[in-house]
Parts: C-alpha cells; structure tokens; sequence
C-alpha cells in the first residue's frame, strides 16, 4: 500500500463524517425546543421560506468554519495523498508528513466543534493551534520534497 492512500482514504471518510456532523449539531439544536425556537426567525426571499438562526453568534460562526474547514482539510488530504508518493524524499519522512495531515485535519476540525460545547470549549484554541502546526509542518514536507525533485 502507497503512503498517499491513507490520506485518501481519510479525506474521502472526513468528506462524509463532516456533513453527518452538520446533522447531529442541527438536531440538537432542534431538541433544545422553545430555546431552539426563541431564536429561529422565518423569512420570506424570492418566494422561498427559509429559517434563520438568530441566536449566539459565536457559536453560528464557529458552526460555520466547523463545516468549512472540514471539506478544505478532506480536500488537502486527498491531493496530498496523491502528490506524496512522487516526491524524492524518505519513506519515513513521506509517512510523518502524511501523518500530520490526517492529524492536523481531525484537530483543527474537533477543535471547532468543542467551541460550541461549552465544557469543552477551554480546548477548542489549543487543539486547533496544535492542528495548524501540523498541517504547516505536512505542507513544509510536501513542499520540501515537490523542490528537491
């Protein structure tokens, strides 16, 4: 097995896990009821319905870069996985890099998510600078080996 299909594999898996993630956050905002409907306003644009959250910002926005981040980074593991096998470096060095993509993915992506929960919200900051790290550190590899052809 090439070392790029395992960030294949984990960017078309993070491709799925982030709109079920979308899903389980919308239901409980849903189950929160007369809270959930206090600040929910319905519109009319165009003839279409639509229903608005509008409640705490912070967490709508972090909501937001949640989903954002989890297609960008399932993206990036996808090409990174198909680029790392052909760049003039070690199979030790190709692995750590492939490594840290997948890791700098699931970190900064929990990372969003735990600032809309509030007990865990003190490890939201951490794990994303953490997950920027290492995603920095992947693209150096990458970009290090994509030079030295």
């Amino acid at each position: 097995m090439a070392i790029g299909d395992l960030n294949k594999k984990f960017g078309w898996l993070w491709l799925l896990i982030g709109p079920l993630m979308g899903l389980y956050i919308t239901s409980q905002f849903s189950s929160l009821g007369a809270a959930y409907a206090a600040v929910m306003r319905e519109v009319s644009i165009a003839g279409q319905n639509l229903t608005l959250y509008m409640g705490e910002t912070g967490i709508r926005g972090a909501n937001r870069l949640l989903h954002v981040h989890s297609a960008l980074l399932s993206f990036l593991n996808i090409f990174y996985g198909l680029s790392i096998d052909s760049v003039h470096l070690s199979d030790r060095t190709k692995r750590l890099g492939s490594i840290l993509a997948i890791a700098g993915a699931i970190l900064v992506t929990i990372g969003f998510y735990f600032n809309q929960v509030m007990p865990l919200r003190e490890l939201g900051s951490p794990l994303r600078i953490l997950g920027g790290i290492s995603l920095v550190v992947a693209i150096v590899i990458m970009a290090a080996g994509q030079f030295k052809k």
